[in-house]
């Protein structure tokens, strides 16, 4: 399959329900696979690689869906889903956690691989300890390159999967670099209201909407401005200068979006050798540690991918920036994209895979 360098609409299997003017809808993507769902969660789109058993289809086939096709829920709605390299968890809106693909590096939360297939191919309920995730509660879900977390309604983060760099918030043991099961990594920590996972790194807010946790690899200052030694064994810490109204990352950065709603503000550090902070880095730099605004006002969706952003400004303009060696930051030359780059100008929403954008909006402006 060609790439496209250029935004074209999507194609939608018979029978999927596609999103109408008016809807508000979600969308993601991981290395090589997407979701789309609206917002009352009834229905649940997927596309792309399923070699894995990544998109939960039924029946199950390592087949990929070309276009958007209707995949079976494993509960009554969805609430979120998100998207490792090649594994998925979708979280219900009963509370309740599934997972789908890889989990050769513990990423799905299954416990070790059973038989000579590291993989679950259709939905499978993460338990969190010896308590069912039916008993408890999640309200938000994030996938890193081969790790994932996930939010309680009380504030408490859990984790699992690849632990080398010690993303999950525990003490890397390189001996022991894979947490199998759903692990309380947020012991210390205040009660946390956002999540996000980089490549192998992993950001926390707490519930005052300021205060960030990173933990994880720092090679590319993805950990910010934080003091040097972590706090609680594993967590560094710093203060963004106004509260976050949402948290993104991508896999060797961080950004967040800073209210008030009606003056939304993006804020980004780490890896900047592609222009991944909206700006083009200084000479000889393959990253910055303090916080770069990138240069727009009223913005009211974020999104990242593995080395690009993509914003929805406060004109309903849709921007990217970044890494664009597929196209995927909307330049047709394919060369890096270095500021915000104007795409579609009535966007409702935006979302990333690690090499795509999608836009959901008027498809007749673009």
């Amino acid at each position: 399959m060609d790439d496209a360098h250029r935004l074209v609409p999507c194609a939608f299997a018979a029978g999927a329900r596609q999103p109408r003017g008016g809807e508000a809808w979600s969308v993601c993507g991981g290395g090589n696979h997407a979701f789309m769902w609206p917002q009352n969660g009834a229905c649940l789109l997927a596309s792309g690689s399923n070699q894995h058993g990544e998109l939960g289809v039924d029946p199950p086939s390592g087949d990929p869906a070309l276009e958007w096709v209707p995949v079976v829920l494993p509960g009554p709605a969805v609430r979120q889903v998100a998207c490792g390299w090649n594994h998925t968890l979708l979280l219900s809106t009963q509370g309740r956690i599934y997972a789908a693909g890889a989990n050769g590096f513990g990423q799905l939360g299954l416990g070790p691989p059973q038989g000579s297939q590291p993989a679950a191919r259709a939905w499978t309920q993460v338990d969190v300890g010896a308590e069912p995730a039916v008993r408890r509660a999640f309200v938000a879900v994030a996938c890193g390159l081969r790790h994932s977390l996930a939010l309680d309604e009380d504030g408490v983060v859990f984790g699992w999967g690849a632990n080398r760099s010690g993303q999950l918030g525990l003490p890397a043991d390189k001996r022991s670099p894979v947490v199998w099961s759903a692990t309380r990594v947020s012991a210390g920590l205040p009660p946390i209201a956002m999540a996000a996972c980089g490549r192998n790194h992993s950001i926390l807010v707490a519930q005052d909407l300021r205060t960030v946790f990173v933990a994880g690899q720092d090679t590319y200052a993805q950990c910010g401005p934080g003091v040097p030694a972590p706090a609680n064994g594993a967590w560094r810490t710093f203060t963004l200068p106004r509260p976050a109204l949402k948290l993104c990352a991508g896999w060797d950065f961080g950004a967040a979006l800073l209210g008030p709603a009606a003056d939304g503000r993006v804020v980004m550090w780490g890896r900047c050798d592609h222009g991944q902070l909206a700006a083009p880095p200084d000479p000889g730099a393959r990253c910055c540690r303090e916080l770069r605004a990138a240069p727009l006002a009223g913005v009211r969706d974020l999104a990242c991918g593995s080395n690009h952003a993509v914003a929805v400004a406060g004109d309903g303009t849709a921007h990217s920036w970044g890494w664009n060696e597929h196209g995927n930051a909307g330049d047709p030359s394919l060369a890096d994209v270095l500021r915000p780059l104007a795409l579609h100008g009535a966007a409702d929403v935006v979302g990333c895979g690690y090499g795509n954008t999608w836009i959901i909006g008027d498809p007749s402006v673009i």
